[in-house]
C-alpha cells in the first residue's frame, strides 16, 4: 500500500513539531503507513508543489503565516486545480466562511483535539488512500469482498453472515473479529448482532435502520446513540 504523504505547514517552529508529532503518534497507532513532510512557510510548500503538483496527498495549512497566508495558497491550488487536499489547523476562528470557498476536508482550530483530528485523518485516508475491500477466509480459501458492497454483517452464532447485493457469505469468526477488519468511520454497530455499512443507511429510527436494498434492521438501544453519531459524521465528511 503507498504510504500517506502529508505536508504540515506552519511557521512557529514549536506548533510544526508538535502537530507533526502528534501526526505521526494518529497514523502509527492505525498501522498507516506515512511520510510527513514540515514547511515553515506556505512560500516554501507553493515552491515544492511547483516542482511536483503530486507530492503530497493532504496539506496542513496554518493560515496566518508570515508572507504568503495559508489561505492564500489554498486559493492558488484551489484555482489552479491541482490534485491535493487541504486541512486548515489555525487559531483564528474568523476565516471558517471564506476556508468553505476552496472546499478544504475540515478546518480545526488550535489547540488540535487529537480525536479530531485522528477522526479527519483516518476519514480522508480511508476515502482517498485506503482499502477498497476486505479479505475474509473461507475455510482454505480467501474471499475478497469489495467494501462498497457491503451492506451489513450479521452475527449467527460462533460465525458471520456478510450480505453483499444479491449473495450471502458466510465465514467462521465473531462479529467483533469482522468489526476489526473493517473500517470503523465507515461501519458502525446498530445492534449485538448487526454491523452496517453507513453508506447503505437509507433512514433510521430510534428502534430500526433501513438500508437502500430495503432491509429492515433492529437498532438495539444501548446502540442507538454512537450509530446515529457516526451517521452523522459520514454524512457530514461527504457533503
Amino acid at each position: 500500500m503507498a504510504p500517506y504523504r502529508l505536508a504540515v505547514c506552519e511557521d512557529d517552529p514549536a506548533e510544526r513539531r508538535q502537530l507533526q508529532a502528534l501526526c505521526g503518534r494518529l497514523l502509527s497507532r492505525r498501522e498507516i503507513p506515512h511520510t510527513l513532510t514540515a514547511f515553515a512557510s506556505a512560500g516554501a510548500l507553493a515552491e515544492e508543489l511547483k516542482r511536483d503538483r503530486t507530492a503530497f496527498d493532504l496539506l496542513l495549512l496554518d493560515i496566518q503565516m508570515e508572507g504568503m497566508t495559508g489561505m492564500e495558497l489554498a486559493h492558488i491550488l484551489h484555482d489552479r486545480h491541482m490534485p491535493v487536499r487541504v486541512l486548515f489547523v489555525t487559531g483564528c476562528p474568523d476565516y471558517a466562511l471564506e476556508g468553505h470557498q476552496v472546499h478544504p476536508v475540515h478546518y480545526l482550530l488550535k489547540p488540535v483535539e487529537p480525536a479530531a483530528l485522528d477522526e479527519v485523518l483516518y476519514q480522508d485516508w480511508e476515502a482517498h488512500c485506503g482499502a477498497r475491500s476486505v479479505m475474509f477466509r473461507q475455510g482454505s480459501r480467501a474471499v475478497l469482498l469489495p467494501l462498497e458492497e457491503i451492506s451489513h454483517i450479521e452475527s449467527d452464532n460462533r460465525s458471520v453472515r456478510v450480505h453483499t447485493a444479491g449473495e450471502v457469505h458466510t465465514f467462521i469468526l465473531s462479529l467483533a473479529e469482522a468489526e476489526r477488519m473493517v473500517p470503523p468511520g465507515r461501519f458502525c454497530r446498530c445492534h449485538k448482532s448487526y454491523l452496517v455499512n453507513l453508506d447503505q443507511v437509507r433512514e433510521v429510527g430510534r428502534a430500526s435502520v433501513t438500508l437502500r436494498d430495503g432491509t429492515c434492521l433492529p437498532v438495539g438501544r444501548r446502540y442507538y446513540r454512537e450509530f446515529q453519531s457516526a451517521l452523522v459524521r459520514r454524512l457530514n465528511y461527504w457533503s
